[in-house]
């Protein structure tokens, strides 16, 4: 799918966001009584276990693991070398291969109340340890949207992937820690919808903040995805 920057959309929402900076509200306590809820409620437990235990994944003859769909992602190695200004020349190492990138996206409305805000979601991943994120409302690989998994769609797929030009605010192209992934790009979106479809989105996992309030959860350690700060 093709997404494509509108740059008179982006320069509304930003003088939107400073026309209403006044009514902005920049007030956490309540979102972080909405995560510690969260906390609670999560029945989410992880541990680490070995290689071979994990279901449905397998070594390759050339021993590379991989997953039986043949999508998320692939463990190879990758060989580095000609790196003068490394604190090594060369070396070799296991590296993250997947065959797509994913989809990050914010979901943007406009209130007179409270001015621009963007849908942020309650996440726990793996190696969050069964704690809770504040993450972008949206994060998929494509092997994610093909459900390559066998279970639920994401959640907001219908509104991710299905909007319309103008309802495109920003599309770029930013790419993984390339330390730990082989060339995987994302594509991170910012889409504005209307507050009536707005009030369609029910889901205790997420809630509407300011630019100020994620400014200023940004500065409590260990509570924001670090795709929030990406995205926007």
């Amino acid at each position: 799918m093709k997404y494509k920057n509108n740059i008179n959309n982006l320069i509304k929402l930003k003088k939107e966001i400073i026309k209403l900076q006044a009514n902005e509200d920049n007030d956490i306590k309540e979102l972080l009584r909405w995560r510690k809820k969260l906390k609670k409620k999560s029945k989410i437990k992880t541990k680490l276990i070995n290689l071979d235990e994990c279901k449905d994944w397998y070594l390759d003859k050339n021993k590379n693991l991989y997953h039986k769909s043949g999508q998320f992602f692939k463990v190879q190695g990758v060989k580095i070398s000609g790196a003068s200004l490394r604190e090594v020349k060369s070396w070799t190492q296991p590296i993250l291969t997947q065959k797509h990138g994913g989809i990050l996206a914010f979901i943007c409305r406009v209130t007179k109340k409270k001015g621009v805000q963007f849908l942020l979601e309650g996440k726990t991943e793996p190696g969050d340890n069964a704690d809770v994120k504040i993450t972008s409302c949206f994060q998929a690989t494509q092997s994610n949207m093909n459900r390559a998994h066998g279970g639920k769609k994401t959640p907001l797929s219908g509104i991710v992937l299905k909007k319309t030009k103008k309802n495109i605010i920003g599309a770029t192209i930013h790419y993984e820690e390339g330390a730990r992934f082989w060339q995987k790009p994302n594509k991170n979106l910012l889409i504005k919808i209307s507050n009536k479809d707005a009030k369609k989105i029910k889901n205790e996992n997420f809630i509407w903040l300011t630019l100020s309030q994620i400014k200023k959860l940004n500065q409590k350690p260990g509570i924001i995805n670090p795709f929030v700060k990406t995205i926007l």
